[in-house]
């Protein structure tokens, strides 16, 4: 007995397949491409009505199968339109959340498609055309000003929250470059790439019981930089990755990155390993996993620093970033421009997500 589940689902496939088969014609009955150099003239005329029909036949293969299958009818039915039975999944032949999204997506891809197709009409071709008028409404148009005026936003917002945030020259000078540390690590002195990032805030906004003893600011800050929003989708991605049994030792949930007083030969997501702790300042080594002990060919040094400044009622931390190359000898920065700057970005967005972790 053929279940009730089963014909709508049959039903729902069917209906698919037609929805994906008329999207894929053009909407109107025109003339190929005039224009010969048009790459994109192979899926007009007799390409679109062929993939058409197989779409429809496609679709209605897979509805005639779902009605069919155990436990709706007995297997004879099944094994006459289906020669081996015995591959098919459950979860492409009956009603699960994968299929009903799959099915709600096509259909809401359809209903987008054919709401072009009937505003724009004979300006909605599938070659290169002139249209016959401009076309500043409908869904396409409407998607694009969403999207702008969204990007414009977004942008706008993210650059508005990281405004009190500045970046100012880091001198040679600095001990970062003269640290045994970075002498180890950038053994013939390669051309670095490096920067400083400064966000000053006010003592009255601080937590106070940060400022009791020396260096739980610095580890406030620093747990702010791991366990906030900032380095969240960072984290996932190497937990993704590298997170398992061989790394079991390191910091990964958010809880432990927000709770860690990052001693030296603390490690962090199997990408970051602390070298140096002060009262002031905490560093870590990056560029690579911590279990590659040895010089690497990318390496780095970074360090959150906060120093407190009494007289003029402010705390200024400081989040500084030194990248090398330190295997072989390299003549040039080890990033172009426009990764510095998208560097520096992150960086503020960093800054941001790590100072709240101080705040009242």
């Amino acid at each position: 007995m053929i279940s009730f589940s089963a014909v709508t689902l049959s039903l729902s496939i069917a209906l698919a397949g037609y929805l994906s088969a008329i999207c894929v014609i053009p909407p109107t009955t025109t003339q190929r491409s005039p224009y010969g150099t048009d790459r994109v003239r192979i899926i007009t005329g007799s390409f679109a009505i062929n993939a058409s029909r197989a779409l429809v036949l496609v679709g209605a293969y897979h509805a005639l199968v779902a009605l069919f299958y155990p436990p709706n009818t007995n297997n004879s039915i099944l094994s006459a339109i289906c020669p081996h039975p015995e591959n098919l999944k459950p979860k492409n032949l009956t009603w699960t959340p994968t299929v009903l999204l799959s099915l709600l997506t096509i259909a809401s891809g359809a209903a987008v498609r054919l709401s072009a197709f009937g505003r724009l009409g004979r300006n909605f071709t599938f070659y290169l055309s002139v249209p016959d008028r401009l076309v500043t409404d409908g869904v396409y148009a409407r998607f694009l000003k969403l999207t702008t005026i969204g990007g414009a936003a977004t942008a706008g917002g993210f650059f508005w929250y990281t405004r009190n945030d500045v970046f100012v020259p880091l001198p040679l000078t600095d001990r970062i470059f003269h640290s045994a540390r970075f002498n180890a690590l950038n053994p013939l002195r390669n051309p670095t790439t490096h920067d400083l990032c400064i966000r000053r805030v006010p003592l009255s906004d601080i937590d106070p019981t940060l400022l009791e003893k020396k260096g739980k600011l610095v580890e406030a800050f620093c747990a702010g930089v791991w366990s906030g929003w900032g380095y969240a989708f960072q984290r996932a991605y190497l937990a993704r990755k590298y997170q398992g049994p061989e790394t079991a030792n390191q910091l990964w949930p958010r809880s432990e990155l927000r709770s860690s007083t990052y001693e030296p030969g603390t490690l962090i997501t199997d990408h970051f390993e602390v070298v140096e702790k002060t009262p002031s300042r905490i560093v870590v080594r990056c560029g690579a996993s911590p279990r590659v002990r040895e010089v690497r060919p990318s390496d780095g040094l970074f360090e959150m620093s906060v120093d407190v400044k009494p007289d003029e009622g402010v705390a200024e931390f400081g989040l500084k970033s030194c990248f090398f190359q330190g295997l072989g000898k390299a003549e040039a920065q080890p990033m172009p421009a426009h990764i510095v700057w998208l560097h520096q970005q992150y960086t503020k967005l960093l800054m941001e997500t790590a100072v709240r972790n101080v705040l009242r």
